[in-house]
């Protein structure tokens, strides 16, 4: 016989809440093993901290954040939580992105003077020359300062030289791009900007070296290595959850078993079968 709360409902509807229940407790038990380290980031960005980590042998997992639509997080096991952080900021990640020329238009300048807007124009122009160079493969970061004289008619005399110069910090003993390939790219987005006229200063950051795997971390008296011991703990998870299912399973069987063995002994008071 069912007990009164659970009279009116179907067995295989039961089972099926009790597998439901319990999945649900082992994703949380996952869940709650995992911390974000970085959100509201562009793609591009969750990429590098991703491929940054994994080169420092921490496992991470590029996700859509929750609170900021169309961004994107990054999450690690909260036992590698510190040393995620301190690889980010050995790698500078994320970058900040320096503002292209759309984003250095002032706001709530009705009537922006000249003077501004030539400004305004010259650090677009860096800012996007800037995006432009960190998109390539190997570069860590680039910097652009651009001389450009404001236009002046009253001014008498030829117009002062403009002059660039770049800070450009890559990866490796090897700069990625030439500093020809960086001074034509600079001189062709800068008008009356000579290649000559073009300074690029390389800063070299030497990679450093994969980080080995076999540092032990301790699950009880259990010793594995670093990158092992997330799946060591899904599977205790696992096998605990697995454990918990057969235990109720044998305990509803035997309460089963005793209310059969109780349907079929006779009643106190009434005589048993004649022989």
């Amino acid at each position: 016989m069912a007990s009164e709360g659970n009279a009116g409902i179907p067995r295989g509807r039961r089972r099926g809440s009790r597998a439901r229940v319990t999945g649900a407790l082992g994703l949380l038990t996952l869940a709650a093993c995992a911390v974000p380290v970085a959100g509201g980031l562009d793609e591009n960005d969750a990429n590098r901290i991703v491929v940054a980590l994994d080169h420092a042998a921490i496992d991470s997992t590029k996700e859509a954040d929750p609170t900021v639509e169309g961004k994107f997080r990054v999450i690690v096991a909260r036992d590698d939580a510190t040393r995620a952080l301190g690889t980010m900021r050995g790698e500078d990640l994320p970058r900040p992105h320096a503002a292209g020329v759309m984003d250095t238009v002032v706001k709530g300048a009705l009537v922006p003077s000249a003077a501004q807007e030539h400004a305004e124009l010259v650090a677009g122009t860096a800012g996007d020359l800037a995006r432009t160079l960190e998109g390539v493969d190997g570069v860590l970061s680039a910097r652009v300062h651009l001389n450009v004289a404001a236009p002046d008619p009253l001014r008498f005399g030829p117009t002062p030289k403009t002059t660039a110069s770049v800070l450009l910090e890559h990866r490796g003993v090897a700069p990625p791009l030439t500093e020809a390939a960086v001074a034509r790219l600079v001189a062709g987005g800068v008008p009356d900007l000579a290649l000559t006229d073009v300074a690029v200063v390389f800063v070299s950051r030497i990679e450093p070296p994969i980080a080995a795997e076999a540092e032990l971390r301790h699950v009880g008296p259990i010793a594995v290595a670093r990158a092992s011991l997330h799946l060591l703990q899904a599977s205790l998870v696992g096998l605990t959850l697995i454990a918990a299912g057969l235990a109720a399973s044998v305990l509803i069987l035997y309460g089963r078993l005793r209310r059969a063995r109780h349907d079929l002994e006779p009643a106190d008071g009434l005589p048993g079968p004649r022989g």
